[in-house]
């Protein structure tokens, strides 16, 4: 609800009236040094700021999604800012944070020397600092680094070479990766420090490095002495630089040079361009090449004979072990370091998640039945033999462009991963032709439960019906797959719900009769816009025919006031007069026009239906501004956060909340049950313009003021911190 400020004379008036019962006793004043309750702090169980690289990677909003998720369930709240790859918008960042009260920081810097500043902004604020995934340099102000044990890296390529060689004189290369980079020492010395005895013995011979030749017997190298060969071999982490360099070598080197050779390579990028080099040198007869990161075009390396290893590095640990390092210095506890990592100025404590070697004998055990990766992904897993995978759900999201369709990736990955079940996601990237391509993808690979979001529902019917005709069950999962009859449930939320919860609250919130009604719509292109006004006009449409409401911006409305039921038609009517084309811009636009087209008789208090959040809030600024409105109610959907603020700040007054958490869960309970032989706990159907398809529909929450802490907040949906003047 939001109503207008009383005039000028009136509020002098009542301010004079409050200071005469002031002075008599009636009304007793606040003491000085207690906030208003607006502006009081919001009390948290757990304060910890979290700032991440970029939210333009998958890899940082997987990380998101399982920090807020994580801390979430555990009943800790948490505030994420993304730094945009802007060493200043990460020091702003964490400035917001501190300002904010957090206890603990977690920085993944964006530049690991400009990020000092920041964490000493942090530390100066009495705030603990955690260093995560990369080292925070040239600073005191870390107290804990939660990393990978880049060393064991390094020492896991020396240690796999070590154990595949025979007799001496074997041919070494040594790569490494970006001299800029300061991982790339911390590699090549766990790397060094385990080959080096065997360089020393005579086991391996260095080909390619004058520099790592003049300091083969020291064991133990300086930075500057790991500079001067890294210098010589590196990568840059780049594929052609790699591919370059390897052939270069090869040409300076002998076929006495080569043979049966040992490559020690940085990372999994540039092993497959060195690999490839190495493969296509005729004097090569066998080459073992190391990696990192356990990338699929690796794995399928591997499997295919043409890389050795790669270093698994589990980014799901990683997170668990930043959580359980906050969690313990919010508690007043020491975490549980093992070893640190000096950055210039301090040797940092480091909570060091484990690596794990990976090659041919193992790749499955690691990377499949943990669950990191599908046995789909790959060709020729377990020579060529049928992989049984317990359960073969395929999944077909829109985009991986958008944080919604990666959050939603990261939840349906691993929770049916937790459940022990093999699943395949694809993205369509917003081309149906590409979606077909998927979802034909996947029927090859032989899943048994297909969910597609669609990327438009009409021309996604050619792909549910392929795999229906493959005898693969469909779910048609937030949006509705249209005209066909290859579609066996779909997973919404309550539609008619959301309409209904609109006309609900305005009818909760009026009096009397002759009250006015502005209704607008979604787009006319949108079937979810239909099912939505379908349930708010089933709803309000009784209180029309019965007088509380007078419609006052639709003649197609006026003249069906009468009728409850609806055609489509008949819908498409009002829609095409009262549409926002879920545009702000054009919200804004058709409420001004029908403000300037109304009386001052049409307004006073007024009541308006606008179908969701960004439409709301284009929509009240237009009505607020109006001189002739004293008072609105407003409907919304979606709980972004600018409306939440809205909700806070008197400017909406509801929104209808789906929380999509849900709608994974209700999801993959669907695909369990398909798998298992069982119907789905369905409820209610939708009309797809062939057939009705049945529904499994997730519940959805009015949220107005009273409820917003306790449905947004408490439930772990959004941070506090997120808002202001929360109630």
């Amino acid at each position: 609800m939001f109503k207008k400020n009383l005039p000028l004379a009136l509020v002098s008036l009542l301010v004079a009236a409050s200071m005469l019962l002031s002075a008599c006793g009636g009304t007793k004043a606040p003491e000085a040094t207690q906030a208003p309750e607006a502006t009081k702090a919001t009390e948290t169980k757990l304060a910890v700021g979290i700032v991440l690289p970029t939210k333009d990677e998958p890899r940082w909003i997987q990380d998101e999604t399982r920090f807020r998720d994580a801390l979430n369930a555990a009943g800790y709240d948490v505030e994420i800012l993304f730094s945009q790859g802007d060493s200043a918008k990460e020091k702003a960042n964490v400035e917001a944070l501190i300002t904010k009260g957090v206890k603990v920081i977690i920085i993944c810097p964006q530049d690991g020397t400009a990020a000092a500043a920041a964490a000493e902004a942090a530390h100066n604020a009495g705030v603990k600092v955690i260093s995560y995934d990369r080292l925070i340099r040239d600073t005191d102000a870390v107290d804990y680094y939660v990393t990978f044990d880049s060393i064991a890296v390094g020492a896991a390529w020396s240690q796999y070479l070590i154990d595949h060689a025979s007799g001496t004189g074997n041919p070494l290369y040594l790569y490494a990766g970006a001299a800029s980079d300061n991982n790339a020492f911390i590699f090549f010395q766990g790397a060094w420090e385990t080959i080096q005895p065997k360089i020393a013995d005579g086991t391996f011979v260095i080909k390619n490095s004058s520099e790592a030749i003049a300091l083969q017997n020291k064991k133990e190298l300086t930075r500057d002495e790991m500079a001067k060969i890294i210098g010589q071999v590196t990568t840059n982490w780049n594929f052609n630089d790699a591919k370059n360099l390897a052939e270069a070598n090869l040409t300076a080197t002998t076929a006495a040079d080569k043979g049966k050779v040992y490559i020690l390579a940085p990372n999994d990028g540039t092993a497959r361009a060195i690999a490839d080099a190495f493969a296509a040198d005729k004097d090569v007869t066998e080459y073992f090449i190391t990696g990192q990161d356990a990338e699929k075009a690796s794995v399928q390396y591997i499997i295919d004979g043409k890389q050795s290893m790669t270093v698994f590095k589990d980014v799901r640990m990683l997170v668990d072990d930043a959580i359980a390092a906050a969690v313990a210095l919010l508690q007043g506890k020491t975490p549980a370091a093992k070893g640190s990592y000096n950055n210039g100025k301090i040797d940092v404590p480091a909570i060091q998640s484990a690596v794990i070697t990976v090659d041919k004998s193992n790749v499955k055990a690691a990377l499949i039945d943990s669950g990191y990766y599908s046995a789909s992904d790959f060709t020729g897993l377990e020579s060529s033999a049928p992989v049984e995978t317990k359960l073969a759900v395929g999944i077909v999201l829109p985009t991986k462009d958008e944080p919604r369709w990666i959050q939603d990736e990261t939840r349906f990955r691993d929770a049916l991963n937790a459940a022990g079940y093999d699943v395949e996601i694809l993205f369509s990237q917003g081309d149906s032709a590409k979606e077909k391509a998927n979802v034909e993808a996947l029927i090859t690979k032989g899943v048994k439960v297909i969910i597609i979001c669609p990327q438009d529902g009409t021309a996604a019917a050619a792909a549910a019906e392929a795999a229906h005709n493959a005898g693969v069950k469909v779910i048609s999962y937030d949006r509705l797959i249209r005209d066909t009859d290859a579609v066996d449930y779909y997973v919404t939320f309550d539609s008619i719900a959301v309409g209904a919860a609109w006309s609900q609250y305005l009818i909760d919130h009026a009096s009397g009769t002759g009250n006015p009604l502005y209704l607008y719509a979604g787009a006319a292109s949108d079937n979810n816009a239909f099912i939505f006004f379908q349930g708010a006009w089933e709803t309000i449409q009784p209180k029309i025919a019965d007088g509380t409401f007078v419609i006052k911006n639709s003649s197609e409305a006026i003249a069906l006031q009468n009728k409850k039921e609806l055609t489509r038609d008949e819908m498409a009517k009002i829609i095409g007069q009262v549409t926002t084309n879920w545009n702000f811009n054009d919200a804004k636009n058709l409420a001004e026009a029908n403000l300037t087209a109304t009386t001052a008789a049409d307004k006073g208090k007024v009541y308006i239906l606008a179908p969701n959040d960004g439409t709301a809030r284009a929509i009240a600024d237009a009505f607020a501004a109006d001189k002739d409105v004293t008072e609105y109610f407003i409907t919304g959907q979606d709980a972004e956060k600018a409306s939440v603020q809205y909700i806070i700040d008197g400017k909406q007054s509801m929104t209808v909340f789906k929380d999509v958490r849900m709608l994974v869960d209700d999801a993959i309970a669907a695909a369990v049950a398909l798998l298992q032989g069982k119907a789905p706990a369905s409820k209610g159907s939708y009309n797809n313009g062939k057939i009705d398809v049945p529904a499994i529909q997730s519940a959805v929450i009015t949220v107005d003021k009273d409820n917003v802490k306790e449905a947004l907040i408490d439930s772990g949906y959004y941070s506090a911190s997120d808002f202001k003047n929360l109630p």
